[in-house]
């Protein structure tokens, strides 16, 4: 596979990988590994929140804005 940057982002790249001991092709592999776990996390968190919402598992509006009020007060 392979991957177009842009110029800037190539720049980006190339300035980086000068300031670490780390090459573009090491910083791009670790920046997509970090995309992808965020990605990853994203999804499965949707994932989640849909399924309390078909279990029922679901808060009104006002008693989130309550119980961050109570935990703000607790502080």
């Amino acid at each position: 596979m392979n991957v177009q940057l842009t110029p800037g982002q190539e720049a980006r790249l190339q300035q980086l990988a000068a300031l670490t001991t780390l090459t573009p092709d090491e910083l791009a592999q670790e920046g997509m590994d970090r995309f992808l776990t965020y990605e990853e996390d994203l999804v499965a968190t949707v994932q989640r929140g849909r399924e309390d919402i078909a279990a029922g598992r679901l808060v009104e509006h006002d008693e989130v804005f309550a119980r961050i009020d109570q935990m703000l007060r607790s502080r």
